[in-house]
């Protein structure tokens, strides 16, 4: 009785929780495939900095009564009712996370919209996160739709740079926007500093970079089966339905002065920015969703095609590209399946061409800026 009294005791004092997030969203349809594009768009893993919740569906779907579904953290509780109808027709709405200390509060946008190919990018639309704390502010880049929603659809390393200097200002991350004579809204990259903290986990490096998709804070320090760590955190590339057959915009770059490896070591190296992009297959063979990752962004079997510009080396003036989507061997386009958005694109620029496994020269800068996709069933 002494044991399990102490017991109920110590559960009794343990403190309440102060998490308010969104870990899931998702919605329950007796056919999914009547308003979604794939099964597997009615479940959203939500980011930990994420504060839009987007949901693509078909231009013929009913809005007016929906009924999104939520998996919180322990305790939290959220309004308007998790699961309960609501009408999206008017874009939307705003549903609020509290604490279960009560003690904090978080607002996320849930949206259902329907899906329109975004092809052309000129990084006009930037902003400062929102994360409460006055500092850990870095920036964020985001398209629109027609309508004037964000899609959310451009991501960098911004916030894993947070962890190793958190004492930043938004200027000195190493993703941030650029006033350029001719580029007033450019994209300035840079391979930064990590610090001390960086030093001690081998990341000593962080390239300044851009591209399509989604950054995993929570998977800024987990390694992959090789020990690559940080790798896991980029997913790369946005779901489309049009087949991409080049890949133009503008950039110049200047290289930093000393190269040093994972272990901050300096090597009798040059190095060199990046520009590509890849088109690929975003289901594997067994139906389940498949994202490219940091590690197999340019290797992976499930890529169908890749435009790549190569090693940039020093180029001091703003130059204009445009080249082709390669198509990969064996590999074909199945209509129906880019149709119903079964294909993703990736477009990625990064400071330092081995950023993804920490080697560089810090200082290497890459501006980039008007960036636009031609495809194949463009009018």
């Amino acid at each position: 009785m002494i044991g399990s009294a102490t017991l109920t005791s110590c559960f009794k004092d343990e403190p309440l929780n102060a998490e308010c997030d969104i870990e899931q969203a998702y919605i329950h349809l007796d056919d999914p495939l009547e308003i979604f594009f794939q099964k597997s768009d009615t479940l959203i893993n939500v980011l930990s900095t994420a504060e839009d919740i987007n949901f693509v569906v078909r231009k013929s779907t009913d809005l007016t009564s929906l009924a999104p579904q939520f998996r919180l953290t322990p305790g939290a509780t959220i309004y308007p009712d998790n699961g309960s109808e609501q009408d999206f027709s008017n874009g939307p709405i705003e549903y609020t996370v509290t604490s279960e200390d009560k003690q904090y509060r978080r607002t996320y946008r849930i949206n259902f919209m329907s899906s329109k190919d975004i092809m052309e990018y000129n990084f006009d639309h930037f902003f400062l996160n929102q994360t409460p704390a006055p500092a850990n502010k870095y920036y964020v880049w985001s398209d629109k739709d027609s309508e004037g929603n964000l899609l959310n659809n451009w991501a960098n390393g911004n916030p894993g740079f947070r962890f190793a200097k958190g004492s930043a200002t938004p200027e000195e991350y190493p993703t941030v926007p650029a006033n350029e004579q001719g580029h007033e809204t450019c994209v300035k990259l840079t391979t930064s500093d990590t610090g001390d903290f960086g030093r001690k986990m081998k990341m000593p490096i962080a390239a300044g970079n851009l591209f399509l998709g989604e950054f995993d804070v929570s998977k800024a320090l987990v390694a992959n089966p090789a020990g690559v760590k940080g790798v896991l955190a980029t997913r790369f590339g946005v779901p489309v339905s049009s087949q991409p057959i080049s890949f133009s915009g503008f950039y110049k770059y200047k290289r930093g002065n000393v190269f040093t490896d994972k272990n901050g070591a300096e090597q009798n190296k040059q190095d060199f920015g990046s520009i590509y992009a890849v088109f690929y297959d975003n289901h594997d063979a067994e139906g389940k969703p498949f994202v490219l990752h940091g590690d197999d962004v340019l290797s992976s079997d499930q890529i169908i095609s890749i435009a790549n510009l190569g090693k940039i080396d020093e180029t001091p003036e703003w130059t204009a590209f445009n080249i082709n989507f390669t198509i990969q061997p064996g590999k074909a386009i199945d209509p129906v399946k880019l149709a119903n958005r079964g294909y993703n694109l990736a477009i990625v620029s990064s400071s330092s061409i081995d950023g993804a496994i920490f080697e560089g020269a810090i200082g290497s800068t890459l501006w980039i800026d008007n960036y636009s996709i031609k495809c194949a069933n463009a009018e």
